[in-house]
């Protein structure tokens, strides 16, 4: 079950909240000079980390969030009315929303392009709009269009209409970023929502880039320690499990037996799915233990406060189960994409099935450290792919019978 996000919606709340008080309270008055900025700082910080980790969908909106943060303090800026940000209750909620059903891609791709233009476009409108550029087009305009957006609380529910579309993305995909993207609303709504309460637009904003900056940090968690593939911890998060281990326990390495002939015979979509069965049947391992992609095609599994013979009869299960597990190959005739009319294969599906092999050790007089019960349960594992694969052996194993 996939989790991504949901630190970011559950912590997302505190610096919208804090910074919603601070403006209500004016206690971060004396400080403006520098909480008037701060979201363009941050916007900077945001874009280098976008760059970094190739998150174009990041980096519009911390430019949106920015670029609204200037307008509302410069050029839309001087009203008591709060026509000035009329025209930004409108665009950013769409954009938001846009955001959130948009496919992730690298800063530069021309999706991500058009939408830095788009930005660019509608602030010189919103300015427009405004007066602030065309003083003499946009003081009836932005009139109209600031009674169309209060009067009948048009300006609600395009909020409105826009949270549903980002909840939804964020119910479909589970990512951080759409988690982010809910409370960058929500601060947005805040800043820009007429409201009695003197409410300091620019501390919204700020908390708005403060929430994606959460959502990159936990993105980055997953990356770091989430395989995406299999969805179980990656091989950082199994390293310093490794330096908790103490007492009794059991380290076993897993390996996907004859799997390169597998990808070479069937090909790699057909090897990743066989990955993916392989992890979902080494999550539900029993006695304690935790599985981990190693890297490749091995896993491993931690039993923090298990003896290798206790292990063993979990990881037997284990095997057994992967063993007996089949999964359809993709017909020869079936096509790529799905037709409009489907019509049944003239051929029936292939079941195939993979086995492993597990070498699983403990620490003893000559392995008393968590990485030499490692390299000791990958010699085992080594031995087990020697005589026969599909197995369990243990340290010390002189013998092994192969499994059926």
């Amino acid at each position: 079950m996939r989790s991504a996000g949901v630190i970011t919606v559950l912590l997302g709340s505190l610096p919208v909240l804090v910074a919603w008080a601070a403006g209500l309270t004016g206690i971060l008055e004396r400080h403006r000079p520098v909480t008037d900025v701060l979201a363009e700082v941050l916007a900077l910080l945001l874009i280098v980390l976008a760059w970094r980790f190739r998150r174009g969908r990041l980096a519009v909106a911390a430019v949106l969030i920015g670029v609204s943060n200037y307008l509302v303090r410069g050029p839309l800026g001087g009203t008591d009315d709060g026509s000035g940000a009329t025209a930004l209750i409108l665009i950013i909620p769409v954009l938001l929303a846009v955001l959130s059903l948009l496919p992730e891609r690298p800063i530069g791709h021309v999706q991500n392009l058009v939408l830095f233009v788009a930005i660019v476009i509608l602030s010189v409108i919103a300015a427009a709009v405004h007066g602030a550029v065309i003083p003499e087009a946009g003081t009836a305009l932005a009139s109209d269009l600031h009674k169309f957006v209060s009067a009948p609380d048009v300006g609600r529910l395009v909020f409105l209409i826009a949270g549903v579309f980002i909840a939804l993305a964020f119910a479909a995909r589970r990512e951080a970023f759409e988690g982010a993207l809910l409370w960058v609303l929500a601060a947005a709504a805040i800043a820009l929502m007429p409201t009695e309460a003197p409410v300091a637009g620019t501390l919204a904003f700020a908390a708005a880039q403060v929430v994606l900056l959460l959502g990159v940090i936990e993105d980055s968690y997953r990356l770091a320690y989430h395989d995406g593939l299999t969805e179980l911890p990656g091989r950082r998060a199994m390293e310093e499990a490794l330096q908790n281990l103490e007492g009794d326990y059991a380290i076993a390495m897993v390996d996907v037996d004859h799997f390169k002939r597998f990808n070479d015979r069937h090909g790699h979509k057909a090897g990743d799915e066989a990955l993916r069965m392989v992890a979902s049947e080494l999550r539900k391992v029993k006695g304690g233990g935790r599985a981990y992609r190693y890297g490749g095609e091995e896993f491993a599994i931690l039993f923090p406060s298990a003896t290798p013979a206790a292990a063993r009869e979990h990881l037997e299960t284990v095997r057994s189960a992967v063993a007996a597990r089949k999964f359809a190959l993709r017909a020869p005739d079936r096509p790529r994409k799905k037709p409009d009319r489907p019509k049944k294969s003239t051929r029936p599906a292939r079941l195939i099935s993979v086995a492993v092999s597990i070498g699983v050790a403990g620490p003893n007089a000559r392995h008393s450290t968590p990485d030499s019960v490692l390299r000791a349960a990958d010699r085992a594992l080594y031995r087990a792919k020697s005589t026969g694969r599909n197995r369990v052996v243990s340290e010390g194993d002189t013998r092994a019978v192969i499994k059926k």
